[in-house]
């Protein structure tokens, strides 16, 4: 994975994924004033479609797909 962070502020961080192996891209949105997480890829939306909000927090990792586990990682160093 090619990991990008594409901008950061006080409210909302995006990182922008390239798949090495399947060659899509995915944005990964942090919303710090609301404290949740998203992702468009096909994985995330399925999980989002199943919760009761529609939403997913940072600290819910069990319903974080694959992308956001790697940012969660890797955050700290990207900062």
């Amino acid at each position: 994975m090619i990991i990008e962070k594409v901008s950061k502020n006080d409210e909302w961080e995006d990182y922008y994924i390239l798949s090495k192996s399947s060659n899509k891209h995915y944005m990964i949105t942090f919303d710090i004033l609301e404290g949740t997480v998203n992702c468009d890829c096909e994985d995330f939306k399925y999980r989002k479609e199943n919760l009761k909000f529609g939403g997913v927090k940072i600290s819910d990792k069990k319903n974080h797909c694959k992308h956001i586990r790697r940012i969660m990682e890797l955050r700290d160093k990207l900062k």
